[in-house]
Formats: C-alpha cells, structure tokens, sequence
C-alpha cells in the first residue's frame, strides 16, 4: 500500500450517499489498463508466497543470523505473506467486480462497510513491516553495543519487539479509524473511510520519513561495523572477537538490505502520485489511475524482501567458510610461531643456565 496513492484516488469517489461512481472512475476501473494491473499484481503477488517459503525454510534449516534477528525475520515474512494474501484478496474481488459491473456505475463501489475486516488487516499489516524496520536496527544496535548482555536474552528480546509490532500499527489505526463513517462507498477495500484520509495521510507520510530516518541510520550502522572489524582484525588475535565480529557485519548488512528495499519501495511509490498530478490535464484519465494502482509499494517490497533474506543467507554460508578456513591457518600459524618461540626459550636456559 500506499496511503498517499489511496487517499489521493479517494478524492475522485462519489459523494458517501450515492453508490453510483463518477463516470471517469468507472471508466478507469474497467479498462485494460487497470484489468491488466490486477493480474500483474496478482503474478507477483502469488510469486512472493513462493518465495516467502523458500526464504523461511532457508532461516529455518541454516543458523547464520542471531537467535533474536532471525525470530524478526520470520516475523517479517509471516506478516507479509498475510499482507499479501489480503491485498490478492482485494484485488480478486475489484477484478470481479470490474467484470461483473462492466455496464453499471452503480455498482462497482464496494460498501465502506462490507470492506471493514480486509480494510484493517491491510493497514495494521502494512504499519507492521515499517515497525518491523524499527525492531531490526534496534536489533543490531544492541548485539553491537550491548553484545554480551543481548545474546543472554535473544527469544524475550525478539518477543517484545514483536509484541510492540502488533501495538504499534493497533494504536495508530485507533486513532485513525475511531470516528471512521462506513456509510460511503469505495473503489478498493483499501481506501480508507472518506472522513478518515486526512489522518491517515498524516501517519503515513510520518512512517515513510520515520523509515527514510532507520534506512539512512542502518547504513551509518553498517559502516560502523564495517570499521569496527577491520579494526579487530589489526588490533586483536582472540579467534572469537574476530569472528563475533566478522558476523555481527554480515547480519548487519542484510539488515540495511531489507530497511533499505522498504524505504525505496514505500518512499518510491508514494511520490509517483505527486507527479502525476502535477502532469494530470494531459494525462487520460485511465492512465492516471492505471499508473497509481500499480504504485503499491508493500507489495513490491513483499517480493523482494524474502529474495534478499534467501540471497543474504546463502551469501553468509559461503563468506563464513571461508573466514572459518582463512581463521584456522591464522590460528596454526599463530600456534607455531608461539611454540617456535617456546621452544627456542627453553633451548637459551638449557644453554645458558641462570646461575644464583
């Protein structure tokens, strides 16, 4: 979703006390353009479950992440094959609706009513993936800085940042949602109530620059950790600093992947409706809202999030064996040269006993 894209969209529908759509939304609502954005967007959407079992059983089968960010991982995959499931949902129907009302404007609009439960799982799930971005920096600051007391409890700290994802969206989607008037009719499911756009609008364009925030600070993080082990690498000799080392850097780095494809998909999307309404007069009507129904940017980022996780993973798998090797000629170097030196220690006092 893009909150920006349906309240803009919104603002075409029919007053709340006619069913009847206006005649330009009927009209892009069943053109080709939008009949043909459904079934893309249904492909991809089916593609992404496909992907989500593959990267879950990936986590499932290789311990390459921390107990705790595995757990926000898993959690982040549940949530958005739910997301998607309701969003393929949404659109199966407004295709079947298209179909079926081909004829008739009066009865394309879905009831703001009828769309209550799939509206809400829609918004509390999209609001989670963002918190979900939250809980996974905050995840890397403390196996970072708070390393030894973090990793005494992975499973309660995962568990309450996944408590806070369920509350989070639940509170904001009160405040939106308290005084919400379902007497209107929709295009989508996902559109919000009319008198609730304004709200919404304004939680989600805090979101977005909340997670544009947590993306540029996962990178810094990563740079940081970077940093921190060359400097482990030049400074200490302890095989399990560097290593501990070595693999808080690549959990770092898939992290800043998945925050980093979030705000580009979310950020991204929710900008191309400014730009066509600036250029709307010269755009067809169908056009202007084909391209916006296209603009769902969760969905994209759905796709593409399990791919990284599954990429990353297996990319961790092949750099943690060869850092093991590259560690253990380190460590027999480390263990000659330490016996070499021993040994020639003990040859001098043989050769030159220390005389009273």
């Amino acid at each position: 979703m893009s909150s920006q894209i349906e309240i803009k969209m919104a603002s075409t529908v029919a007053p709340e006390e006619s069913p009847c759509a206006p005649p330009e939304l009927h009209e892009s609502f069943t053109s080709p353009i939008m009949l043909f954005c459904h079934g893309f967007m249904s492909v991809i959407i089916f593609a992404s479950f496909y992907l989500s079992y593959c990267a879950m059983e990936k986590l499932k089968k290789q311990n390459v992440f921390g107990m705790s960010t595995k757990i926000l991982l898993q959690s982040s995959i549940v949530n958005g094959v739910v997301h998607q499931a309701t969003t393929a949902f949404i659109r199966v129907r407004a295709l079947y609706h298209a179909i079926r009302f081909f004829r008739d404007p009066c009865s394309i609009q879905f009831p703001s009513a009828s769309c209550f439960c799939e509206g809400i799982l829609y918004y509390h799930t999209n609001l989670f993936c963002s918190v979900v971005c939250l809980s996974l920096f905050l995840d890397r600051l403390a196996s970072f800085y708070i390393h030894k007391f973090y990793k005494s409890v992975p499973k309660k700290a995962a568990y309450t940042f996944i408590v806070i994802q369920i509350l989070i969206p639940a509170l904001v989607l009160c405040w939106v949602f308290h005084d919400a008037i379902y007497t209107g009719y929709v295009p989508l499911c996902n559109y919000p109530p009319k008198n609730s756009s304004e709200k919404f609008y304004i939680v989600n364009a805090t979101r977005i620059g909340i997670l544009w925030i947590i993306a540029a600070a996962s990178i810094v993080h990563f740079y940081q950790s970077f940093r921190h082990e060359k400097r482990i690498i030049h400074e200490k000799y302890d095989t399990n600093a560097r290593y501990n080392a070595f693999e808080n850097l690549l959990s770092s780095r898939a992290v800043c992947w998945i925050i980093c494809i979030q705000a580009v998909c979310l950020g991204g999307t929710s900008a191309i409706p400014s730009i066509f309404k600036i250029y709307r007069g010269s755009i067809p009507t169908a056009w202007f809202h084909g391209a916006i129904a296209f603009a769902t940017g969760l969905t994209y980022a759905n796709f593409f999030v399990p791919i990284v996780i599954t990429f990353e993973t297996n990319r961790i798998i092949r750099l943690r064996r060869s850092r093991i090797q590259a560690l253990r000629r380190q460590t027999n170097d480390y263990d000659y040269i330490h016996d070499f030196k021993a040994l020639m220690e003990s040859s001098y006092k043989k050769v030159h006993p220390k005389t009273s």
